[in-house]
């Protein structure tokens, strides 16, 4: 009898870890391509940039490559999501904007109180209008591209190693890739919960959908609350207000820690079960390609925080 766990190791075939990490790279590389195109086209605008970015150097390789390499679509998780699940996903995506605000600002007041300066905010949509072009380029489009990017194609190649461990890979380097030294918590938390939706799902799609709110909120709330936060928000953060965010925070996360018990829950039930495990070493091509990718991002975080300082 064939071991269901060793089969889906085994027999599930999978982007390579080479290709996977070469992805990442080459969305690394484009970002900094896009600096240059912003400085060539500065009229552009965030739609446009954001276009050139993401179709090129994130969308069209992993088309071409899951064109040349078909039957991934089991390793990539590109079955159907309920809509009731969808549902769940957008609610745990509206939690997570509100524990990410209260990290948030626990998190940079540390790195003030180190004297550090954080990048400046992305400008905020002044029309209706604007809301919903900056909803298509600034929420859905990044959250397709990277999600079939980390959740589909980078998870699937790490997965055979163990689904925590894949989980927690792909957490890492999407945190990195996005380059924000004060939005390193952040990413780290958002791209660990896609992860696990998108496994406890089984659908990538369970990733698009709370990756595509979670970043849509990111815009619309801010933007509906926008000359109405009382001046007092930008004051010192003072110790009642330390206190009060961390209870926030902490209850918010109690809520975010039940929903995401009550998915893992429902997939026990369905027998998705996630790889323990498994140790293996990665060979020369494999180490270099991640090696690089990973070099590419830090610099990158290190290159806009010097810029921030100045």
């Amino acid at each position: 009898m064939i071991d269901p766990i060793y089969n889906r190791i085994e027999g599930t075939k999978r982007p390579s870890l080479t290709a996977a990490s070469g992805f990442v790279l080459l969305a690394a590389l484009g970002l900094w391509a896009s600096v240059l195109i912003e400085l060539a086209l500065p009229s552009a605008g965030i739609v446009l940039s954001n276009l050139l970015y993401y179709v090129p150097f994130v969308a069209l390789p992993l088309a071409l490559y899951a064109r040349r390499h078909p039957g991934l679509s089991q390793a990539l998780r590109l079955g159907p999501l309920p809509p009731l699940s969808a549902l769940t996903l957008a609610l745990l995506a509206l939690l997570t904007v509100y524990v990410a605000s209260a990290i948030s600002a626990l998190w940079s007041a540390g790195l003030d109180a180190l004297g550090l300066t954080g990048v400046g905010a992305a400008p905020l949509p002044q029309s209706e209008r604007e809301l919903a072009l900056y909803t298509l380029a600034m929420a859905a489009l990044p959250a397709v591209c990277e999600e079939l990017l980390f959740r589909g194609f980078v998870l699937a190649a790490w997965e055979s190693r163990g689904t925590a461990f894949a989980i927690g890979v792909t957490s890492i380097l999407f945190a990195l890739l996005h380059g924000n030294l004060y939005g390193l918590p952040i990413y780290l938390l958002v791209g660990a919960v896609a992860g696990f939706v998108t496994f406890a799902l089984d659908s990538v799609y369970a990733g698009i959908v709370y990756h595509t709110v979670y970043n849509a909120a990111c815009l619309v709330i801010p933007y509906l609350l926008a000359g109405r936060v009382d001046a007092a928000a930008d004051a010192a953060m003072t110790g009642s207000m330390l206190f009060s965010i961390i209870l926030e925070t902490a209850t918010l996360l109690s809520l975010t820690a039940l929903l995401l018990v009550s998915l893992r829950l429902r997939a026990r039930n369905a027998g998705i079960e996630p790889i323990p495990r498994v140790r293996r070493p990665l060979s020369d091509r494999e180490r270099l390609t991640l090696l690089a990718a990973i070099l590419v991002m830090i610099a990158s975080t290190v290159i806009v925080l010097v810029m921030a300082q100045f």
